[in-house]
């Protein structure tokens, strides 16, 4: 009798065992059978959001010379006109399927308006003219060509096929005035913002995951990044700080 409950209580330890060891080697799977490793974006997951302002503190020693175009406020050193964005291959995948769209550059008192554009790849830029001298607007790159000569009230629409990244924007210019200077940043993902003259960004609806989380700033020359890490249903404050130091990190 004894022996019998024993060998009942064994076969059912063994059971327990065995479903154990199916749990064990399923809790860590996603939907599609990948393993879901902390701190990476997994099936199913809520998006996170990451916010903050980038600033500049300026150095007497190492003064940038257009800065007061930029920072609202010297004190406070709030940055203008400052690319955020995320990077990472995988990131193309996400954001939802929309057609191309079309953002505008007007050429007023010799100036491009805006100076900084962010887009994403297969978008266009319209390009526009509202000064009364004739201007030409033209990007050359080794991954990118065109040049349009452009009259007051004419216009001339450019397509934007691949990605440049936060690196190496497509430089504008304009052959008849060389003062003129603006970039295009063209993404290969939604998570990307430029900062008005408060500084701020907010890049909404990210996967949870690690990410590094980069700022340019083209008139400047400013580069710097960082790592951040995005969580379900959570918004990440981060502060961007850029110095004359960062120069260098843009070559």
């Amino acid at each position: 009798m004894h022996l019998e409950i024993s060998m009942k209580r064994a076969v059912v330890a063994a059971s327990i065992l065995a479903v154990g060891v199916i749990l064990l080697a399923t809790t860590n799977r996603t939907d599609g059978g990948e393993i879901s490793v902390p701190g990476r974006a997994s099936a199913g997951q809520s998006p996170g959001t990451i916010e903050g302002t980038v600033f500049y503190r300026n150095d007497r020693k190492h003064a940038w010379r257009l800065a007061r175009f930029y920072v609202k406020s010297p004190r406070s050193g709030e940055l203008a006109e400052a690319v955020v964005a995320l990077a990472g291959a995988s990131l193309k995948k996400f954001g939802p399927a929309r057609d191309p769209a079309v953002s505008n550059v007007d050429q007023k008192e010799m100036r491009f308006v805006p100076e900084t554009v962010a887009i994403r790849a297969g978008d266009r830029v319209r390009f526009t003219n509202s000064d009364a001298q004739t201007h030409n607007i033209s990007v050359n790159d080794p991954r990118l060509r065109f040049s349009d000569t452009i009259a007051k009230g004419q216009e001339a629409v450019e397509p934007f096929p691949s990605a440049s990244g936060i690196r190496r924007p497509f430089a504008l210019g304009c052959t008849f005035h060389s003062q003129m200077q603006g970039w295009i940043y063209v993404f290969d993902h939604p998570f990307f913002q430029i900062t008005r003259g408060d500084g701020r960004f907010r890049l909404e609806r990210v996967p949870p995951g690690n990410y590094r989380l980069e700022v340019a700033q083209s008139a400047g020359e400013l580069y710097a990044s960082q790592l951040v890490q995005v969580e379900a249903n959570q918004t990440v404050k981060v502060d961007l700080i850029l110095t004359p130091a960062n120069r260098s990190a843009a070559d």
